[in-house]
């Protein structure tokens, strides 16, 4: 099944798009954001990788890479970072768009920020596994680690972003989304975050 945007999610993307615009006037710049959808906004940042750092959250829930690459401006540009981290692709893969679409569009981001500034370090993540056991099928539809893996390996390979793989950190023996680290099999639980906040601070932030 192809996910398409309730209208009350539409609704909360642009109300908490607006909540950034209003942001980017208080918040200083230089530094590191990381945008994305669910996955990033429900990643309490401060929590797992370190409440002295300059760490904003700019991840809205539901959103693609062409919702990011549109309000790139108002999510990242406008604050100028040190460092931007990107973790987008899954909902594009759950509507059904073709990987080189996904890659474009990412690939465009990143053209985008370069454009705006040289010296802002871009950090693209790995997709995240997802779970394709029965019980997570209402939540996952057709999103599959096939797609996943398939689209990583062109994201891996993006000229001007460190590529970061977070997906091997989150998987079970049988390459599915561990279940502890799930509450829906897309999503992920306290316990997941926990489980990539190593190798991100390692990575990234170190």
């Amino acid at each position: 099944m192809i996910e398409s945007t309730r209208p009350e999610l539409s609704t909360y993307q642009e109300e908490r798009l607006a909540k950034f615009v209003s942001d980017n006037q208080k918040l200083g710049k230089g530094q590191i954001v990381f945008a994305g959808d669910s996955i990033t906004e429900f990643f309490s940042l401060k929590k797992y990788l370190g409440r002295d750092l300059p760490l904003i959250n700019r991840g809205i829930a539901g959103t693609d890479s062409v919702w990011l690459l549109e309000h790139l401006k108002e999510q990242v540009l406008d604050l100028e970072p040190d460092k931007l981290v990107i973790l987008i692709g899954i909902n594009d893969i759950g509507r059904g768009y073709p990987i080189r679409d996904i890659v474009n569009r990412i690939s465009n981001m990143v053209m985008a920020v370069r454009q705006e500034s040289l010296s802002t370090e871009i950090y693209l993540l790995s997709v995240f596994p997802v779970s394709e056991r029965s019980e997570h099928r209402s939540k996952v539809k057709v999103r599959n680690n096939t797609t996943v893996s398939e689209l990583n390996q062109e994201l891996a390979v993006l000229p001007g972003v460190t590529y970061v793989d977070l997906f091997d950190y989150l998987v079970d023996d049988q390459s599915q989304l561990d279940e502890k680290y799930t509450t829906d099999g897309l999503h992920l639980t306290p316990l997941g975050y926990q489980a990539i906040a190593e190798p991100i601070i390692k990575e990234i932030l170190e």
